[in-house]
């Protein structure tokens, strides 16, 4: 239904479908297996708690979630995802992970993606910030090596600030 009116993208294993609606990380790759079965590109979205990150557990927390996410996606197939880190302790909170504690995240995301499939692929493969991207916070973020663009939500609704963000200046 989706493809029949034009869309391109959708996005699975948002935190908010996560949480509310109990998405599990099997369903959630079902999802992206479906999406591309119909011809549709993916952005799995992964991210731990506030617990998880207090707790250290960002990166083993986003690397499960890939990992489960990705099984069953052929190399081939990965040209046609994305991955959005989004830490659900930022989303719509107005905190923002640390350049560096986002590079550091995306970092093992892609050398997961390099471990499942090959370098090239980790390469290629586009990753994306999205925990409460702001005209503050952007220029930094997209200055990290393997932050390759940003999932923008609440910053959207504001023209101002979404064209701030999408004219961000790489440090």
């Amino acid at each position: 239904m989706l493809k029949s009116i034009g869309v391109q993208w959708a996005l699975a294993g948002h935190s908010e479908r996560r949480v509310i609606f109990g998405e599990t990380d099997d369903y959630i790759n079902s999802q992206c297996r479906k999406l591309i079965e119909q011809g549709m590109s993916v952005m799995l979205c992964i991210g731990e708690s506030l617990a998880e990150f207090e707790q250290d557990l960002a990166g083993s927390v986003c690397a499960v979630q890939l990992k489960k996410g990705l099984k069953g996606i052929t190399k081939e197939e990965m040209s046609r995802v994305a991955i959005a880190y989004e830490p659900v302790w930022a989303i719509g909170t107005g905190k923002v992970a640390t350049p560096e504690i986002a590079q550091s995240v995306h970092a093992k995301c892609r050398s997961i993606i390099a471990e499942m499939y090959d370098q090239e692929t980790a390469d290629e493969v586009r990753i994306l910030y999205g925990g409460s991207v702001t005209p503050d916070s952007v220029d930094e973020l997209m200055s990290q090596p393997d932050i390759d663009g940003a999932l923008v939500g609440g910053a959207s609704l504001d023209s101002e600030k979404f064209g701030r963000i999408i004219n961000f200046k790489t440090l």
